[in-house]
Formats: C-alpha cells, sequence, structure tokens
C-alpha cells in the first residue's frame, strides 16, 4: 500500500512541457523545417551554446576549447586540455556551477540566449530564430499555467517540491510562473553542486521535506536523469512520456508511466 506524502517534479520537459524536453522541442521545430541538419550537428551546436551561456561572456562567440578552458578553471583543474565528464541527463558537465548571468535569467532570456547560439552555429536566420522563441516560450508558459492550476489541487494534501538540472535559476522560474508559493522545497543542480541522477541531490530534497524515500514519488521526462536517479534514492517513480516513443531499459525503474502531467492523480488515488 502506498503511503506517498510529497510530490517531487522536474521542471524541463514536465512542468513546462508535456514529457518533451527543451532539447528535444528545440531540435523538433529545426527539424521540420530543415530537415538537412543532422541531429549530430544539432547537438555539436547544442552543446558548445549551453556551455557559452551557462559559464561565459554572452557577447562573446565561443569555440568549445573555450569552453573546456572555462569550465576547467571553474572545476579548478589546471589541464585545459581535461575532457569533460557529464552526467546522463545533465547538460552541464558535473562538478559545474553556473555563472551568475545565467542564474538570473528568466526563462524567456534563458531560451532567447540559447537559441541565439544554437541558430548562429547552425546557420539559420535570426527571424526563424525569433518564431521559434515565441513558440517555445507561448507552450512553456500554457503548460507552467495549467500544471499550477493543477498542483494547486494536491497542495493541501501533499508536500510539494522540483528538483531541476538548471543554470541556478529554477527558484527564479517557479517565482515568475506563480509556482513558488505551492513549492516547500526548489533545488536546482547547479546551486546544490549536484546534478541529477547522483541520489544525493534527491535525499537533499528528502530531507528538507523530512519524508522517507519510500514516502515520496518523483516525477519526470528523463529516464536516466529522473527515473533511474528517483528510484536509486529509494523513491517512487513517475515517467512522463507524453506522446513520445520512449525506450525503457529497465521498467523495474519505473512504477508508473504517464501521457499526461495530471494522469499522476489516479496513481495517487489507487490504494
Amino acid at each position: 500500500m502506498k503511503d506517498i506524502r510529497a510530490l517531487v517534479f522536474d521542471f524541463g520537459g514536465t512542468l513546462d512541457g508535456n514529457g518533451i524536453h527543451w532539447l528535444e522541442r528545440t531540435y523538433q521545430f529545426i527539424q521540420e523545417r530543415h530537415p538537412e541538419i543532422t541531429r549530430e550537428a544539432f547537438d555539436e551546436a547544442d552543446k558548445a551554446t549551453i556551455t557559452e551561456f551557462a559559464f561565459g561572456d554572452p557577447s562573446i562567440e565561443w569555440s568549445y576549447q573555450d569552453a573546456v578552458s572555462t569550465v576547467a578553471s571553474r572545476l579548478r583543474k589546471q589541464d585545459s586540455s581535461i575532457k569533460l565528464s557529464y552526467q546522463d541527463g545533465s547538460m552541464l558537465p558535473i562538478g559545474a556551477v553556473a555563472s551568475e548571468y545565467a542564474a538570473r535569467c528568466t526563462l524567456r532570456e534563458t531560451a532567447e540566449a540559447i537559441a541565439v547560439g544554437i541558430y548562429k552555429r547552425l546557420g539559420l536566420s535570426e527571424k526563424m530564430k525569433d518564431e521559434y522563441v515565441d513558440w517555445f516560450c507561448e507552450g512553456a508558459a500554457k503548460s507552467l499555467a495549467e500544471n499550477r492550476r493543477w498542483l494547486e489541487t494536491l497542495h493541501d494534501t501533499y508536500q510539494l517540491a522540483v528538483i531541476s538540472n538548471n543554470f541556478g535559476n529554477t527558484r527564479g522560474w517557479c517565482d515568475e510562473y506563480g509556482l513558488s508559493p505551492l513549492l516547500e522545497v526548489i533545488i536546482d543542480s547547479t546551486v546544490l553542486g549536484i546534478a541529477k541522477p547522483d541520489a544525493r541531490i534527491f535525499e537533499a530534497a528528502l530531507s528538507e521535506l523530512g519524508v522517507a524515500p519510500d514516502q515520496a514519488i518523483y516525477v519526470g521526462d528523463s529516464y536516466p536523469a529522473d527515473m533511474v536517479g528517483g528510484k536509486n534514492a529509494g523513491m517512487w517513480t513517475a515517467w512522463l512520456v507524453g506522446d513520445q516513443m520512449k525506450p525503457c531499459p529497465d521498467l523495474s525503474m519505473v512504477d508508473v508511466q504517464l501521457s499526461h502531467l495530471h494522469e499522476l492523480t489516479g496513481f495517487l488515488d489507487e490504494k
């Protein structure tokens, strides 16, 4: 019998999109208009842009080596030829802390800055970039408004929290979209210095909430970051797949799959 007292959510791709991560939404928008752009080229542009945004001066276009050198410095590594190490599901290198600039950005400012870098690297037009930012932010705002109303129906029954692999601006985004008054805990990987799927980031949330792992469920759209991380921390897990075909390497890591976030209510009501 379930005794779930706390609901802990991912942000990007979960609260702001029904199972589709920022990366996938961005690629789908580009691919529909420019099918000649390969996933490999997109991923290379995305990774360089994410690193540039998180650690660098947004007025300067970085090379990948510039990014490596700056991240190595922030990680106190002397060798700028270091190979950066990434955890599955995390956009930033292990141990990295994002810049004050990135941490101050609103959701729209973040989407704009990342789009500028990706579209420039792929040789795409500014007009298309502007259309993408409007489309992306309108969709995110709609999802966040709908999910805020849904969370209000759960707030009196459950403790609510967010854990996000982000740029230090998760709390600011929750403030921006009116979620913060409903949340008891908001944890951002680059503030804590630990990223999903490391069990310690989930344990930090559980400690703040004052609940045991089996009294909490983690809800997210990423199998490696959210399902593996949450289950390894001893939590219940709910995988938001939306309308996507997502392979599941190990079904034991997932307690329930959701095609829509609000389906969680039915799972919680089951004895």
